[in-house]
């Protein structure tokens, strides 16, 4: 693993020759240090960078002018001595017939130029940077070259958010030492994280080939860092998960989003699972568990978000794990939308400034949710009914029903609540290195990883009935390969075919929790039952009773030996399904013999009432003990 940003030693401090238009090169005796948890290099001998006390011997420096160039030290020039910095070195204005002087203007903090950056379609340039913060850290980034437009505000904005001082007097000099220099590295800027290619790309760091580097106009801090040790972690969170199917489920589900790509074979979008039940029993706990893989506990989040924010979390997280918590925060009139948007992995199409087409924000990620509603529930507060197109994208899964509310084994502590703060306190230690280890062992895992998958698919008890179970059984599926995998690299500390297990056990609880049969017939069947028991004794009569007058009439009823059968007309059946097709209401009706009586090729039957042959839908409810 190379570490980019923030986690490089000092370069050599013999830096003092600068030409016009370039920038120093490195030499070869660049050294990288090991991986610290802080998210920099130290190094103490870098101290005086930032002091105001210049050292009693000073070296002087050997410059050609008229030339930028870095100073990493403090240096001596024609008997005075000269603070750290970016110089330039050029000749004051002659006056009359006065021979011009030496000019030493001071630009800002130590900084470097290390590369040219572009993606690979030779787009989006940027330049490589690297400087020194006032904590004599050096920081990488790579900056965009859209940045130096116009005055120059954005990128002198961002690189004093980090820690660049600068001569607010001499800053237009910064821009021209910037566009001046053609450095001869060149490297690939990756504008989003995950999968590049055969390297995976995080903002702080590379997986895989050196020469790709996270770009972006702002650069991100705090999704991606890390704390602590993998062999704590392994020993206070992953290994408590044993005996605890939904925590195994929760942190198998964590490993699942560098799948979609490469074993999946899925170039945008993702699914996801959401955690149901009651408030208070540790729902927000297996979050914290799972982004645990990646991050800090900041790297869970609410629900409360415009759909246009979570599109931009989900893009910065491409190809690892978006979590949210609580969904009842998020509108209900929107959230099918979001789900629509998050697991289709495309956001809106938007226009340029120029007029032109902006291009849309793409993206692979895997969604944990939780909340004490499940998706369907939360959409009819607002009033919709929810698609088998959401129901498969965002899988509801019972998490409460355990033994201790979401846990099973508490691992010798008194109580779930016990457990459950044990298990956030080791998750605000140890965080952010199973998934770096994770993608290491990906990286050089050679086998073919798509058989493999497909292989764990054939398990019977991963079968469906219906396009939605056997969608749904893909997903689970996905997620028990995802921690077998973690296993067999050395990460969870589990027993082989304990994440299989625990996801074949979600899915399961799943399928009791969805019900049988397709998703609209069963809200067809559901509508029809409601308006049976709204309006059965009021807008119904008995089909003898031919003089009864009935204000918005919606048929007869008639008993017969298995039970009472309602002849709806048209208008009322179309009522009672509102938001479905008719002939899909009467392929539901058909398909679970709800329509008892019908007319040779016809599923409606023309009945003598008041005299006169009008044609009426027979339909009697099945209980699903009658099936």
């Amino acid at each position: 693993m190379s570490e980019m940003t923030n986690r490089h030693a000092p370069l050599p401090t013999e830096r003092t020759e600068g030409t016009q238009g370039t920038s120093p090169e490195i030499t070869e005796t660049q050294q990288f240090p090991e991986e610290n948890t802080s998210g920099y290099s130290e190094n103490p001998s870098l101290s005086h960078i930032q002091s105001n006390d210049p050292p009693e011997n000073a070296p002087t420096a050997n410059i050609n002018r008229s030339a930028f160039c870095t100073h990493e030290e403090w240096f001596s020039l024609n008997g005075q001595v000269y603070k750290p910095g970016l110089y330039w070195h050029g000749w004051t204005k002659p006056r009359g017939n006065a021979e011009p002087e030496p000019l030493e203007i001071w630009v800002c903090t130590p900084i470097n130029i290390i590369a040219i950056t572009a993606n690979e379609r030779g787009e989006s340039f940027g330049l490589l940077l690297r400087f020194v913060n006032p904590y004599n850290e050096w920081i990488e980034w790579a900056a965009p070259m859209y940045l130096l437009k116009g005055s120059g505000e954005e990128l002198r904005g961002e690189l004093l958010n980090m820690g660049v001082r600068l001569d607010i007097k001499n800053r237009q000099y910064l821009l021209q030492w910037m566009m001046e220099s053609f450095p001869e590295k060149r490297i690939i800027a990756a504008l989003k994280t995950g999968w590049h290619n055969d390297s995976f790309v995080l903002p702080n760091c590379t997986i895989g080939n050196e020469d790709i580097r996270f770009q972006s106009e702002h650069v991100v801090h705090n999704n991606f860092i890390t704390s602590g040790s993998l062999e704590q972690w392994r020993l206070t969170v992953s290994q408590s998960c044993n005996g605890n199917p939904l925590l195994l489920l929760s942190l198998s589900t964590a490993f699942l989003g560098p799948l979609i790509k490469h074993v999946k074979l899925q170039e945008t979008g993702g699914v996801g699972i959401h955690l149901v039940g009651d408030s208070s029993q540790g729902k927000t706990t297996a979050l914290q568990v799972a982004a645990s893989v990646w991050g800090s506990p900041g790297f869970v989040r609410t629900w409360r978000a415009t759909a246009n924010g979570l599109e931009a979390v989900a893009s910065a997280l491409n190809d690892t794990l978006l979590v949210l918590d609580e969904i009842s925060e998020c509108d209900p009139r929107e959230i099918g939308a979001i789900v629509y948007a998050i697991s289709n992995g495309t956001g809106k199409q938007r226009a340029a400034r120029t007029g032109g087409m902006k291009e849309s924000a793409h993206w692979r990620c895997m969604l944990l949710s939780s909340g004490e509603r499940s998706l369907s529930a939360h959409m009819s507060e607002g009033g919709k009914r929810i698609k088998a197109g959401q129901e498969v994208r965002l899988l509801d899964v019972p998490a409460t029903n355990q033994t201790y509310g979401l846990f099973d084994e508490l691992h010798n502590y008194p109580d779930g609540r016990s457990f459950a703060d044990a298990l956030k306190q080791s998750t605000n230690k140890h965080y952010g290195h199973a998934g770096k280890k994770f993608l290491e062992s990906l990286i050089n895992d050679k086998r073919d990883l798509t058989a493999l998958y497909a292989k764990t698919s054939d398990i019977p008890e991963f079968s469906g009935r219906d396009g939605v179970q056997q969608r749904a059984a893909s997903t689970f599926t996905l997620i028990g390969f995802a921690g077998e995998l973690a296993t067999e690299y050395g990460i969870t500390g589990w027993e082989e075919g304990a994440a299989i297990n625990a996801a074949i056990t979600a899915y399961k609880n799943w399928q009791d929790f969805r019900g049988e049969g397709q998703t609209e017939t069963r809200q067809i069947l559901n509508s029809i039952n409601e308006f049976i028991l709204r309006h059965g004794d009021s807008r119904f009569t008995p089909i003898s009773d031919n003089g009864h007058n009935v204000r918005e009439r919606a048929g007869y009823w008639r008993d017969v030996p298995s039970g009472r059968v309602y002849f709806f007309n048209s208008p009322s059946l179309k009522e009672a399904a509102a938001g479905f097709d008719l002939r899909r209401v009467l392929d539901a009706l058909e398909s679970e013999g709800w329509i008892v009586e019908h007319d040779i090729g016809k599923r409606s039957k023309k009945i003598k009432v008041g005299g006169s042959a009008v044609s009426l839908y027979a339909i009697r409810p099945v209980d699903e003990d009658e099936k």
